[in-house]
């Protein structure tokens, strides 16, 4: 399996994989998918301060993306990073695409500088719950009743993992285009 930063040519294969949710389960609380064109421009934005990546296997097919983005757009949020992972409905189950996903996911982030990192997930998404109690989130919140959808109301939970200490004054976050500079070999 290969990690690696997401480009603009992705896309389509992200539109695919999110809309997939969208349209067939309640664990994205999105009701319509952006177009291809919003989702490539939305990859080039996140890119500038949050990895975003995808997991390819072998023969290069394209298994899954996760991504970084901003919970709340006060600077004081600024420490905090909200998660988003999606497997390709075609991909192996139970394969690790996740895990590996997340593993890089979460190193990238604690050395960017987030303090915190938040999957905020459908309260019935036994898996995602599953997946974030492993890499040591732990539920913090239950939102009951925060979204409406297909005439459904649906609960969320809020997971959290702590990336580096929380201190007073905390060294300012490096943005994700100034910190992949910095890597050797990029995944």
């Amino acid at each position: 399996m290969n990690i690696r930063i997401a480009t603009p040519q992705d896309a389509a294969l992200i539109h695919e994989t999110y809309g997939h949710y969208i349209a067939h389960t309640m664990i994205n609380f999105a009701e319509e998918n952006p177009s291809v064109e919003e989702r490539r421009d939305e990859i080039i934005t996140l890119l500038e301060n949050y990895p975003v990546l995808v997991a390819e296997d072998e023969s290069g097919a394209f298994l899954g993306f996760a991504c970084g983005e901003p919970f709340r757009s006060k600077s004081s949020y600024r420490f905090t990073v909200e998660l988003t992972i999606y497997l390709h409905p075609s991909a192996p189950k139970r394969h690790g695409a996740g895990s590996a996903l997340y593993r890089a996911l979460l190193a990238m982030l604690a050395e960017q500088g987030y303090c915190t990192a938040l999957g905020v997930i459908y309260a019935q998404n036994k898996p995602s719950i599953a997946l974030h109690e492993r890499f040591g989130f732990k539920k913090t919140a239950v939102l009951e009743n925060v979204a409406c959808k297909r005439g459904q109301w649906l609960d969320a939970v809020i997971y959290a993992k702590e990336l580096n200490p929380y201190r007073s004054h905390p060294p300012a976050i490096i943005p994700f285009q100034e910190y992949r500079k910095g890597l050797v070999s990029q995944p």
